[in-house]
């Protein structure tokens, strides 16, 4: 997956596991929480409310952190810069314990036309579901974190993420949300707007609620189906929303969108929002051509 450049020094992986885990003071939570940001070769983390970049993550693309502070994320094994070359290259995907030791590829790739990307933890830490594409392939996959049974869950479809109580995984496939039910592994339709974008949606923490990327804002959804719930129309065009993420709380969203110039000979600006779930107060929070992965625990 081509990835833009984002302006971050790559640096030591920081220590996200004590906010996760409830076991740090407040002070220290709030500094631990935020959202992670996932550029072409780096992953950070930004406080929600004033953009402050607050760390770096680690080294790689699609960062995501498992409830006990582990880390996995994607990482290229070639030198190629898709959007400075034109160009695609390999990747893996890795896991490291929550200090960023014991670094482990979980999924090799040696196909030098695409590969993994976007991948999420399960609740209970066992599994991460990551999409897989190439020019003859792609889909939604699930592997254990020791790396086996390495499934293809959905033969066509876009990233996806754990349900809360880590039974379904929500996906996009032509331009719908789907659920698909890892017992029985059979799939079923929350969408049939056809207005659903290519970007991962996500679960409100009560797991009542999906969140996905329309073209020009966010759309929410009942979990068991029903009619969406547009964001609005904000008074300055937004287009390429991508990535919506839930709050901790639940009450707001945070997303990537290209904000219009006042010039229109001008190319927009590519933005990190939050507005509530009903799309009111919307606020840009930073300008960043980057890829929310997460909402950690520590800011609501």
């Amino acid at each position: 997956m081509a990835k833009r450049a984002m302006a971050a020094t790559v640096g030591a992986m920081v220590v996200l596991g004590q906010v996760l885990l409830g076991g740090a003071p407040a002070g220290a939570a709030e500094a631990s929480g935020g959202l992670l940001a996932s550029g072409y070769d780096t992953t950070q983390r930004l406080d929600p409310v004033t953009g402050q970049a607050l760390g770096v993550v680690g080294a790689g693309q699609d960062a995501t952190v498992s409830r006990s502070g582990r880390l996995a994320y994607v990482r290229d094994v070639d030198p190629c810069h898709p959007d400075v070359e034109g160009c695609f290259g390999a990747n893996d995907l890795l896991v490291t314990a929550r200090d960023g030791t014991r670094e482990r590829v979980l999924v090799h790739n040696t196909n030098a036309q695409g590969g993994v990307s976007w991948p999420d933890w399960s609740p209970d830490g066992r599994w991460i579901t990551y999409y897989w594409g190439t020019p003859g392939e792609r889909g939604l996959n699930i592997v254990n974190v020791d790396g086996t049974g390495n499934d293809q869950l959905v033969q066509v479809g876009g990233p996806g993420t754990f349900s809360p109580d880590g039974r379904s995984i929500a996906y996009v496939k032509d331009g719908d949300v789907a659920v698909i039910d890892l017992e029985t592994r059979e799939s079923r339709a929350v969408t049939t707007d056809g207005l659903a974008q290519f970007s991962p949606p996500d679960w409100s923490p009560d797991g009542r609620t999906i969140v996905y990327a329309g073209q020009s804002e966010f759309l929410t959804v009942p979990a068991a189906g029903g009619p969406s719930t547009h964001a609005g129309i904000w008074p300055n065009a937004l287009s390429g929303v991508f990535a919506p993420v839930f709050a901790p709380n639940g009450r707001k969203v945070a997303f990537t969108a290209t904000e219009a110039s006042s010039d229109p000979d001008l190319p927009g600006t590519r933005r990190v929002f939050t507005a509530r779930v009903d799309g009111a107060r919307l606020r840009a929070v930073a300008d960043l051509d980057a890829e929310l992965t997460d909402w950690l625990r520590g800011h609501g």
